[in-house]
C-alpha cells in the first residue's frame, strides 16, 4: 500500500496537519539539504503545515519556508563559505571555530536580500529547536521569533555548537545551544503539536546511530560543559541512549503505515558518501548533498 504520508503529500486528508522534520549534523546538514531541494523540485515546498529542524536542519528548514531553496542550498557547495564558515586553528587565539554567527547575521542576507522577510511573511510555520542550557531539554523557538532579529537569533541558538561557535545565545528569557545535545531528530515537538503525517529528512544513512563517548572522553566532556551547566553535561552524555529509543520509535511507524501518527523517514542509501559534522573537502560536500537529493527522487519522485 502506498505509505499514508506519500498519499497525503499529494491529496491532503480532511483535518490532516503535515510536518516536516529535519535531522541536523554540522556540515552532515548537506545531505538534509538536497532533500530539500529535491522537495523543491518536486513541488512539494509548500506541502508542509509547519518545518521543524535541529541545527543545520533548522537552517535547510529557513530556505525551504522562505522559498529561496535553489539559492539556500547552493551555500553548501560554494567553497568561499565554507573555508570560512568552518576553520579549526582559529581556536588557537580563542574566536570561535564555527562562525554560524556570521553565516547567519551577515551572509544570507547579503547572498538573498530579503530572505528572511519571506521567512516571517510565509504560510508555512518555522519551528527551529535547540537545547535550553538551565535543563538540558529541548525546546521549540517557533513562539520566540517576532521579527528578522529574533528569527536569526533562534537560528543561531539551535546551531549554538558548545565552544564551538561561541557562548550559548540568549533568546526569551533562556540560554540556548545546540539542538543536537537534547533532539538531533526534532520529531517530538511536531507530535506535541498535533502533527498527523510526517516526513523526517534524515542527515544519517540506515544503520548509523549516535555513539556513546568512551569513559575517558566522557569524562573530559563532563568537565568541559559542566562549566556551562551541568545539565548540558547529563545531556550530552545521555545523547546516544535517547537517539536510540527515537531511532526505534521512528523505524517502527516507518515500517507500519497503519501506526499513527504516519512517519516516514528518507535516508541517504547505503554506501552514501555522507560529510563529518566539520567537513571542509567540497567534493565530500557536494556528494552528500546529491545523495540527499537522490534518495528524495527516488521515494517521492514520479515512478
Amino acid at each position: 500500500m502506498t505509505h499514508p504520508v506519500l498519499a497525503a503529500l499529494h491529496d491532503r486528508p480532511p483535518q490532516a496537519r503535515l510536518a516536516l522534520v529535519i535531522e541536523g549534523g554540522g556540515m552532515r546538514g548537506a545531505v538534509s539539504g538536497g532533500m530539500v531541494l529535491a522537495l523543491h523540485e518536486l513541488g512539494f515546498a509548500r506541502a508542509f503545515d509547519a518545518v521543524y529542524g535541529s541545527s543545520a536542519g533548522a537552517l535547510n528548514g529557513m530556505w525551504l519556508v522562505s522559498g529561496r531553496v535553489p539559492e539556500g542550498i547552493a551555500t553548501w557547495t560554494r567553497p568561499e563559505l565554507v573555508t570560512q564558515l568552518i576553520r579549526r586553528r582559529r581556536a588557537l587565539v580563542r574566536r570561535p571555530v564555527v562562525e554560524v554567527e556570521r553565516l547567519v547575521e551577515e551572509r544570507y542576507e547579503q547572498l538573498a536580500p530579503g530572505l528572511f522577510a519571506d521567512v516571517l511573511q510565509a504560510p508555512t510555520e518555522l519551528h527551529p529547536i535547540a537545547t535550553d542550557v538551565r535543563t538540558g531539554e529541548p525546546v521549540d523557538l517557533h513562539d520566540q521569533i517576532a521579527d528578522a532579529a529574533t528569527l536569526r537569533r533562534a537560528l543561531r541558538a539551535s546551531s549554538a555548537l558548545p565552544y564551538l561557535t561561541g557562548p550559548p545565545i540568549e533568546l526569551g528569557g533562556r540560554r540556548l545551544l545546540d539542538a543536537g545535545l537534547s533532539a538531533a531528530i526534532p520529531f517530538h515537538a511536531a507530535l506535541a503539536q498535533g502533527a498527523t503525517h510526517v516526513l523526517v529528512l534524515r542527515s544519517r544513512r540506515e544503520g548509523e546511530v549516535a555513539t556513546a563517548p568512551s569513559e575517558r572522553a566522557a569524562r573530559a566532556m563532563d568537565r568541559l560543559l559542566g562549566r556551562i551547566d551541568p545539565a548540558v553535561a547529563r545531556a550530552f552524555l545521555t545523547r546516544a541512549e535517547r537517539e536510540a529509543e527515537d531511532e526505534q520509535l521512528l523505524a517502527r511507524h516507518h515500517a507500519d503505515p497503519a501506526l499513527r501518527p504516519h512517519i516516514l523517514q528518507v535516508r541517504p542509501a547505503p554506501g552514501s558518501p555522507v560529510p563529518g559534522r566539520l567537513e571542509r573537502d567540497l567534493d565530500l560536500v557536494s556528494g552528500g548533498l546529491e545523495a540527499g537529493r537522490q534518495a528524495v527522487h527516488a521515494l517521492l519522485g514520479p515512478k
